[in-house]
């Protein structure tokens, strides 16, 4: 059974890393908890959530976790039921920050008894507090992946940039999406007014609406920087492209002339001057030089 217990001042903290038979089994025994918040701990994969009951809370948050080298984002899901008494954190598998705060919590009994002693309230702020920390802390590894961006524009290497920035947008939206939900959660628990929870918490819950919306100022910050590198870089590989469709554009236009005489003196047949090749090699000469001169006046005037 994937179950293990703390309990301490009469509060008592389950952690489930699985949910099977037997975890539902020992949940139906023990609580009364919603038939449908039972389902929704074995069902699938749900955006982030809270239900308010007469006895109970009952949440659900999405954690994310970021890998830089692959630029993948993957999804975990916790739930939690909250009472007067007792905490419930169930995970599907488990979860290496909050095994490690379980066990830290549970091995140090000074640690225990302050927790503890302050009632589920307190528990419960501990938990949330410390798994989203944890987990939105990965939010900050953007900001050395746009410097990467702004640095490969100002050295020239626009075609890599426009998949590094289509990649790194997407990212963005996914973090988004998973905040987006989970900021109406912690929101609604700093606004709670419920019976079985004390009232002097809501300081602490607004403690971790408020570092919600941090994470939340930070993904709007990265996402209007990577919009304007977007811009940027777009901007440049067309004023790059048409700087080289107008070069090719003069020579062509420019080319016109020789070729035309060229082709003219190429034909079979008697022309003006075609006894004398040097005046015709000045006629090129002089045709070359109007190019020339036309391309340097131009560059000068910076428009090619």
């Amino acid at each position: 059974m994937a179950i293990k217990s703390i309990v301490q001042n009469n509060i008592t903290w389950h952690y489930l890393t699985d949910f099977g038979g037997t975890e539902l089994e020992f949940l139906k025994k023990n609580y009364k908890f919603h038939p449908l918040d039972l389902k929704d701990c074995g069902g699938e994969f749900q955006r982030s959530k809270i239900d308010i009951y007469k006895n109970y809370i009952f949440m659900v948050l999405q954690l994310p976790e970021y890998s830089s080298t692959s630029n993948r984002i993957v999804v975990q899901q916790i739930y939690l039921f909250i009472g007067k008494d007792y905490l419930v954190t169930v995970n599907h598998e488990k979860t290496k920050f909050l095994n490690a705060l379980f066990y830290k919590i549970a091995n140090n009994s000074k640690l225990k008894d302050n927790i503890f002693s302050q009632g589920s309230e307190y528990l419960l702020y501990t938990v949330m507090d410390y798994i989203l920390r944890q987990r939105w802390k990965i939010i900050t590894t953007l900001d050395s992946k746009i410097e990467k961006i702004e640095n490969d524009i100002e050295e020239g290497r626009g075609k890599k940039v426009v998949y590094e920035v289509a990649t790194l947008r997407k990212t963005i939206l996914q973090f988004k999406t998973i905040l987006d939900p989970q900021r109406l959660v912690t929101n609604a628990l700093s606004r709670i007014d419920v019976k079985f929870l004390r009232k002097d918490m809501t300081v602490y819950f607004d403690d971790i609406d408020d570092y919600a919306d941090k994470i939340s100022f930070l993904i709007e910050s990265y996402r209007d920087r990577i919009l304007s590198l977007h811009e940027i870089n777009e901007s440049l590989l067309s004023f790059r492209t048409n700087r080289l469709i107008s070069l090719l554009t003069l020579f062509s236009v420019a080319l016109m002339p020789l070729t035309l005489l060229s082709g003219i003196y190429g034909m079979n047949i008697d022309l003006p001057f075609s006894d004398k090749p040097g005046l015709v090699w000045f006629l090129f000469t002089i045709l070359g030089g109007g190019v020339v001169l036309t391309y340097l006046s131009l560059k000068r005037k910076d428009l090619i």
